[in-house]
Protein backbone atom coordinates (compact mmCIF):
# COMPACT_ATOMS: atom_id res chain seq x y z
CA UNK A 1 0.00 0.00 0.00
CA UNK A 2 1.29 3.22 -0.84
CA UNK A 3 0.14 7.00 -0.85
CA UNK A 4 1.72 10.42 -1.84
CA UNK A 5 1.12 13.93 -0.57
CA UNK A 6 3.01 17.45 -0.97
CA UNK A 7 3.73 17.76 2.64
CA UNK A 8 7.04 17.01 5.04
CA UNK A 9 6.52 12.86 5.17
CA UNK A 10 5.63 12.43 1.14
CA UNK A 11 5.02 8.69 1.33
CA UNK A 12 4.44 5.80 3.00
CA UNK A 13 5.33 2.38 1.91
CA UNK A 14 4.36 -1.45 3.81
CA UNK A 15 5.94 -4.59 3.36
CA UNK A 16 6.22 -8.08 5.13
CA UNK A 17 8.95 -10.40 4.76
CA UNK A 18 9.42 -14.11 5.87
CA UNK A 19 12.67 -15.57 7.15
CA UNK A 20 12.98 -19.12 7.98
CA UNK A 21 15.02 -19.83 10.37
CA UNK A 22 18.04 -22.97 10.23
CA UNK A 23 16.09 -25.24 12.54
CA UNK A 24 13.07 -24.58 15.11
CA UNK A 25 13.85 -22.66 18.33
CA UNK A 26 12.36 -23.81 21.35
CA UNK A 27 11.74 -22.37 24.47
CA UNK A 28 9.57 -23.23 27.36
CA UNK A 29 6.41 -21.84 26.02
CA UNK A 30 6.67 -22.11 22.32
CA UNK A 31 8.54 -23.83 19.07
CA UNK A 32 9.13 -21.48 16.23
CA UNK A 33 10.78 -21.28 13.20
CA UNK A 34 10.31 -18.28 11.31
CA UNK A 35 10.93 -14.65 11.46
CA UNK A 36 8.38 -12.40 10.00
CA UNK A 37 9.47 -8.79 9.61
CA UNK A 38 6.73 -5.84 8.92
CA UNK A 39 8.68 -2.97 7.35
CA UNK A 40 7.31 0.70 6.56
CA UNK A 41 9.44 2.81 4.42
CA UNK A 42 8.72 6.65 4.85
CA UNK A 43 9.84 9.46 2.18
CA UNK A 44 9.88 12.99 3.10
CA UNK A 45 9.20 15.94 0.77
CA UNK A 46 12.73 16.40 0.33
CA UNK A 47 13.42 13.02 -1.29
CA UNK A 48 14.82 11.17 1.78
CA UNK A 49 14.09 7.82 3.02
CA UNK A 50 13.61 6.36 6.63
CA UNK A 51 12.99 2.52 7.28
CA UNK A 52 11.12 1.05 10.17
CA UNK A 53 10.50 -2.23 11.02
CA UNK A 54 8.75 -4.24 13.84
CA UNK A 55 8.53 -8.06 13.69
CA UNK A 56 6.38 -11.55 14.63
CA UNK A 57 7.50 -14.68 15.31
CA UNK A 58 5.46 -17.39 12.95
CA UNK A 59 2.37 -15.52 12.59
CA UNK A 60 0.68 -12.12 13.52
CA UNK A 61 2.64 -10.24 10.42
CA UNK A 62 0.25 -10.12 7.79
CA UNK A 63 -2.33 -8.98 10.74
CA UNK A 64 0.35 -6.44 11.72
CA UNK A 65 0.83 -5.06 8.43
CA UNK A 66 -3.07 -4.57 7.70
CA UNK A 67 -3.40 -2.93 10.97
CA UNK A 68 -0.64 -0.76 9.47
CA UNK A 69 -2.42 0.03 6.08
CA UNK A 70 -5.53 0.34 7.60
CA UNK A 71 -4.88 2.49 9.90
CA UNK A 72 -1.81 4.15 10.06
CA UNK A 73 -0.41 5.05 6.74
CA UNK A 74 -3.69 6.71 6.01
CA UNK A 75 -2.95 8.90 9.63
CA UNK A 76 1.08 10.00 7.75
CA UNK A 77 0.37 12.10 4.93
CA UNK A 78 1.66 15.37 5.98
CA UNK A 79 2.85 14.52 9.40
CA UNK A 80 6.26 16.75 10.64
CA UNK A 81 9.24 14.80 10.72
CA UNK A 82 9.77 14.67 14.01
CA UNK A 83 9.14 11.17 16.11
CA UNK A 84 7.49 12.25 19.40
CA UNK A 85 5.09 14.13 17.65
CA UNK A 86 4.24 11.54 15.09
CA UNK A 87 4.12 9.07 17.58
CA UNK A 88 1.88 11.12 20.18
CA UNK A 89 -0.92 11.78 17.47
CA UNK A 90 -0.92 8.04 16.46
CA UNK A 91 -1.15 6.97 19.96
CA UNK A 92 -4.04 9.36 20.35
CA UNK A 93 -5.91 7.81 17.22
CA UNK A 94 -6.00 3.99 18.17
CA UNK A 95 -6.57 4.97 22.02
CA UNK A 96 -9.63 2.90 21.48
CA UNK A 97 -8.15 0.26 19.80
CA UNK A 98 -5.88 -0.59 22.14
CA UNK A 99 -2.36 -0.36 23.08
CA UNK A 100 -1.02 -4.10 23.19
CA UNK A 101 -0.09 -6.38 20.96
CA UNK A 102 -0.78 -5.93 17.36
CA UNK A 103 -1.09 -1.70 17.30
CA UNK A 104 1.70 -1.36 19.23
CA UNK A 105 3.57 -3.41 16.98
CA UNK A 106 2.67 -1.50 14.18
CA UNK A 107 3.41 1.83 16.32
CA UNK A 108 6.44 0.81 16.80
CA UNK A 109 7.60 0.62 13.17
CA UNK A 110 6.65 3.82 12.25
CA UNK A 111 8.20 5.02 15.51
CA UNK A 112 11.50 3.48 14.50
CA UNK A 113 10.84 4.76 10.90
CA UNK A 114 10.23 8.46 11.91
CA UNK A 115 13.40 8.10 13.59
CA UNK A 116 15.94 6.54 10.83
CA UNK A 117 14.42 9.43 8.35
CA UNK A 118 15.24 11.83 10.95
CA UNK A 119 18.88 10.38 11.04
CA UNK A 120 18.78 11.14 7.04
CA UNK A 121 17.87 14.29 7.19
CA UNK A 122 19.85 16.07 9.62
CA UNK A 123 22.97 13.55 8.50
CA UNK A 124 23.42 11.64 11.88
CA UNK A 125 23.50 8.40 13.01
CA UNK A 126 20.61 7.10 15.33
CA UNK A 127 23.13 7.11 18.22
CA UNK A 128 24.28 10.84 18.20
CA UNK A 129 20.72 12.00 17.19
CA UNK A 130 19.94 10.57 20.34
CA UNK A 131 22.71 12.08 22.02
CA UNK A 132 25.19 9.34 22.24
CA UNK A 133 28.44 7.79 20.56
CA UNK A 134 29.55 5.09 18.44
CA UNK A 135 31.46 3.35 21.07
CA UNK A 136 31.34 -0.38 20.83
CA UNK A 137 28.22 -2.07 22.57
CA UNK A 138 29.17 -5.34 24.76
CA UNK A 139 26.83 -8.67 24.08
CA UNK A 140 25.55 -11.88 26.08
CA UNK A 141 24.51 -14.63 23.64
CA UNK A 142 21.24 -16.07 23.49
CA UNK A 143 21.30 -18.00 20.07
CA UNK A 144 23.60 -20.81 21.75
CA UNK A 145 21.21 -21.57 25.11
CA UNK A 146 17.63 -22.55 23.36
CA UNK A 147 16.10 -25.43 25.09
CA UNK A 148 16.10 -28.58 22.03
CA UNK A 149 19.86 -28.59 22.94
CA UNK A 150 20.99 -31.28 24.99
CA UNK A 151 23.34 -30.97 27.99
CA UNK A 152 26.60 -31.86 25.61
CA UNK A 153 25.80 -29.10 22.85
CA UNK A 154 24.86 -26.48 25.50
CA UNK A 155 28.20 -27.24 26.95
CA UNK A 156 30.14 -27.14 23.56
CA UNK A 157 28.01 -24.06 22.74
CA UNK A 158 29.18 -22.48 25.90
CA UNK A 159 32.74 -22.96 24.98
CA UNK A 160 32.45 -21.34 21.72
CA UNK A 161 30.77 -18.21 22.96
CA UNK A 162 33.53 -17.52 25.60
CA UNK A 163 36.15 -18.33 22.64
CA UNK A 164 34.24 -15.63 20.45
CA UNK A 165 34.57 -13.20 23.29
CA UNK A 166 30.88 -12.60 24.52
CA UNK A 167 30.22 -11.17 28.21
CA UNK A 168 28.06 -13.86 28.68
CA UNK A 169 25.41 -16.52 27.70
CA UNK A 170 21.50 -16.92 28.20
CA UNK A 171 20.32 -20.37 28.50
CA UNK A 172 16.59 -21.63 28.56
CA UNK A 173 14.68 -23.28 31.46
CA UNK A 174 11.44 -24.27 32.28
CA UNK A 175 10.99 -27.89 31.05
CA UNK A 176 11.17 -28.92 34.27
CA UNK A 177 13.10 -28.05 37.47
CA UNK A 178 15.16 -31.49 37.62
CA UNK A 179 16.45 -31.03 33.98
CA UNK A 180 17.03 -27.51 34.56
CA UNK A 181 19.37 -28.12 37.18
CA UNK A 182 21.19 -30.58 35.47
CA UNK A 183 21.60 -28.59 32.57
CA UNK A 184 22.15 -25.23 34.40
CA UNK A 185 25.37 -27.17 36.23
CA UNK A 186 26.61 -28.09 33.23
CA UNK A 187 26.87 -25.23 31.84
CA UNK A 188 28.46 -23.09 34.37
CA UNK A 189 31.02 -25.49 34.87
CA UNK A 190 31.69 -24.99 31.34
CA UNK A 191 31.43 -21.17 31.26
CA UNK A 192 34.76 -19.09 32.37
CA UNK A 193 34.28 -18.17 35.86
CA UNK A 194 34.44 -14.52 34.85
CA UNK A 195 31.78 -14.58 32.12
CA UNK A 196 27.79 -14.42 32.84
CA UNK A 197 25.51 -16.27 32.99
CA UNK A 198 21.51 -16.11 32.66
CA UNK A 199 18.52 -18.45 32.86
CA UNK A 200 15.63 -17.77 30.52
CA UNK A 201 12.19 -19.57 31.91
CA UNK A 202 10.05 -17.80 29.06
CA UNK A 203 6.74 -16.90 32.26
CA UNK A 204 6.73 -20.71 32.55
CA UNK A 205 6.84 -20.96 36.60
CA UNK A 206 5.14 -21.06 39.35
CA UNK A 207 6.80 -19.07 42.38
CA UNK A 208 7.24 -22.75 44.42
CA UNK A 209 9.15 -24.01 41.08
CA UNK A 210 11.21 -20.74 40.85
CA UNK A 211 11.97 -20.86 44.25
CA UNK A 212 12.92 -24.75 44.12
CA UNK A 213 15.12 -23.68 41.20
CA UNK A 214 17.03 -21.20 42.64
CA UNK A 215 17.63 -22.82 45.68
CA UNK A 216 18.89 -25.90 44.75
CA UNK A 217 21.48 -23.57 42.46
CA UNK A 218 22.27 -21.71 45.58
CA UNK A 219 25.94 -22.28 44.80
CA UNK A 220 26.11 -21.19 41.65
CA UNK A 221 26.57 -17.72 39.75
CA UNK A 222 23.35 -16.33 38.19
CA UNK A 223 23.18 -13.26 37.02
CA UNK A 224 19.86 -13.29 36.45
CA UNK A 225 16.29 -15.17 36.22
CA UNK A 226 14.79 -13.82 33.67
CA UNK A 227 10.77 -13.89 33.36
CA UNK A 228 10.24 -16.98 35.33
CA UNK A 229 6.62 -16.10 35.90
CA UNK A 230 3.75 -15.32 34.05
CA UNK A 231 3.64 -11.78 32.33
CA UNK A 232 1.75 -8.77 33.93
CA UNK A 233 1.78 -10.49 37.64
CA UNK A 234 3.88 -7.86 39.29
CA UNK A 235 2.50 -8.82 42.96
CA UNK A 236 3.92 -12.34 42.40
CA UNK A 237 7.35 -11.18 41.14
CA UNK A 238 7.80 -8.97 43.57
CA UNK A 239 7.17 -11.62 46.40
CA UNK A 240 9.53 -13.90 44.13
CA UNK A 241 12.42 -11.10 44.27
CA UNK A 242 12.15 -11.02 48.05
CA UNK A 243 12.26 -14.71 48.63
CA UNK A 244 15.36 -15.52 46.24
CA UNK A 245 18.94 -14.62 45.93
CA UNK A 246 19.07 -14.09 42.30
CA UNK A 247 17.94 -11.07 40.44
CA UNK A 248 14.81 -10.99 38.71
CA UNK A 249 15.02 -9.73 34.48
CA UNK A 250 11.86 -8.88 32.72
CA UNK A 251 10.14 -6.61 30.20
CA UNK A 252 10.86 -8.03 26.58
CA UNK A 253 6.78 -8.87 26.72
CA UNK A 254 5.63 -5.50 27.89
CA UNK A 255 4.23 -3.23 25.37
CA UNK A 256 4.00 0.19 26.75
CA UNK A 257 5.81 2.16 29.27
CA UNK A 258 3.11 1.95 32.08
CA UNK A 259 3.91 -2.02 32.31
CA UNK A 260 7.29 -0.80 32.77
CA UNK A 261 6.37 1.76 35.34
CA UNK A 262 3.75 -0.74 37.32
CA UNK A 263 6.55 -3.57 37.34
CA UNK A 264 9.18 -0.79 38.51
CA UNK A 265 6.59 0.94 40.89
CA UNK A 266 5.68 -2.60 42.59
CA UNK A 267 9.89 -4.01 43.30
CA UNK A 268 9.46 -6.47 40.98
CA UNK A 269 12.36 -6.34 38.62
CA UNK A 270 15.84 -5.45 38.85
CA UNK A 271 17.12 -5.83 34.98
CA UNK A 272 14.70 -4.08 32.68
CA UNK A 273 14.31 -5.38 28.91
CA UNK A 274 12.28 -3.54 26.82
CA UNK A 275 12.14 -4.50 23.25
CA UNK A 276 12.25 -1.63 20.81
CA UNK A 277 9.70 -3.26 18.67
CA UNK A 278 7.05 -4.66 21.30
CA UNK A 279 7.50 -1.33 23.59
CA UNK A 280 6.43 1.17 20.85
CA UNK A 281 9.31 2.04 19.01
CA UNK A 282 12.33 3.72 19.72
CA UNK A 283 10.36 6.92 22.23
CA UNK A 284 9.15 5.09 24.71
CA UNK A 285 12.06 2.71 24.67
CA UNK A 286 14.63 5.72 25.25
CA UNK A 287 11.60 6.51 28.20
CA UNK A 288 11.67 3.38 29.71
CA UNK A 289 15.53 3.60 30.22
CA UNK A 290 15.49 6.98 31.32
CA UNK A 291 13.01 6.18 33.41
CA UNK A 292 15.28 2.75 35.14
CA UNK A 293 18.50 5.19 35.22
CA UNK A 294 16.42 7.14 37.19
CA UNK A 295 16.76 4.94 40.19
CA UNK A 296 19.55 2.71 39.69
CA UNK A 297 18.15 -0.15 37.91
CA UNK A 298 20.13 -2.16 34.98
CA UNK A 299 18.76 -2.00 31.26
CA UNK A 300 19.50 -4.97 29.04
CA UNK A 301 17.40 -4.70 25.84
CA UNK A 302 15.67 -8.21 24.51
CA UNK A 303 16.75 -8.73 20.38
CA UNK A 304 16.71 -6.09 17.65
CA UNK A 305 20.28 -6.15 18.53
CA UNK A 306 21.33 -3.54 15.34
CA UNK A 307 18.84 -1.33 16.61
CA UNK A 308 19.74 -1.08 20.06
CA UNK A 309 23.61 -0.68 19.76
CA UNK A 310 22.29 3.08 18.58
CA UNK A 311 20.11 2.96 21.52
CA UNK A 312 22.15 2.04 24.42
CA UNK A 313 24.77 4.30 23.54
CA UNK A 314 22.49 7.11 24.81
CA UNK A 315 22.14 6.26 27.84
CA UNK A 316 24.30 5.32 30.96
CA UNK A 317 22.83 2.15 32.39
CA UNK A 318 23.07 -0.78 30.02
CA UNK A 319 25.93 -3.59 30.93
CA UNK A 320 25.29 -5.58 27.38
CA UNK A 321 22.62 -6.30 25.35
CA UNK A 322 21.50 -9.17 23.82
CA UNK A 323 22.90 -11.29 20.69
CA UNK A 324 19.87 -13.65 19.91
CA UNK A 325 20.27 -15.02 16.33
CA UNK A 326 21.71 -13.88 13.03
CA UNK A 327 18.21 -14.01 11.23
CA UNK A 328 17.46 -10.86 10.80
CA UNK A 329 20.85 -10.55 9.02
CA UNK A 330 19.15 -12.52 6.18
CA UNK A 331 17.65 -9.11 5.21
CA UNK A 332 19.94 -6.69 5.39
CA UNK A 333 22.00 -5.17 2.86
CA UNK A 334 24.46 -4.40 4.73
CA UNK A 335 24.63 -6.75 8.13
CA UNK A 336 26.21 -4.84 11.39
CA UNK A 337 29.46 -7.47 12.32
CA UNK A 338 29.50 -8.87 15.61
CA UNK A 339 33.38 -8.52 16.59
CA UNK A 340 35.19 -9.90 19.74
CA UNK A 341 31.38 -10.05 21.28
CA UNK A 342 30.80 -6.42 20.65
CA UNK A 343 28.72 -4.47 18.15
CA UNK A 344 29.31 -1.15 16.71
CA UNK A 345 26.39 1.27 15.66
CA UNK A 346 27.08 2.07 11.97
CA UNK A 347 28.37 5.45 11.17
CA UNK A 348 25.59 6.03 8.41
CA UNK A 349 22.81 8.79 9.12
CA UNK A 350 19.84 6.87 10.75
CA UNK A 351 20.12 3.58 11.55
CA UNK A 352 21.89 2.56 8.95
CA UNK A 353 20.03 -0.56 7.67
CA UNK A 354 18.01 -1.31 4.37
CA UNK A 355 16.39 -4.60 3.49
CA UNK A 356 17.37 -3.18 -0.39
CA UNK A 357 18.44 -6.69 -1.06
CA UNK A 358 15.32 -9.01 0.64
CA UNK A 359 13.18 -9.47 -2.12
CA UNK A 360 12.92 -13.42 -2.04
CA UNK A 361 11.81 -12.30 1.48
CA UNK A 362 9.12 -10.99 0.25
CA UNK A 363 5.62 -11.91 1.33
CA UNK A 364 3.43 -10.30 -1.71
Amino acid sequence: MSWTATNTIRTADTNLYRVPNDQALEDATQSFDTLEVIAITLESEDGHRGLGFTYTIGRGGAATKQFLDDELVPLLEGQPVAPRTVRSNLRGETTFIGREGISEFAVAAVDVAVWDLLGKVTGLPLCELLGGSREAVRMYETDGGWLQYDANTLVENARRIAEDGFAGMKMKVGSSVDRDVERVRAVRDALPADLDLMLDANCSYTVPEARDLTGRLDDVAITWLEEPLPKGDYASYADLRERIDVPIATGENFYNETQFRQAIAQDAVDYVQPDVCRVGGITPWMNVAEQAAAIGLAVSPHYIEPLHAHLVRAVDNVPYIEHHSTVLDELLADPVPVEDGEIRPPDRPGHGMTFEDADEYRVD
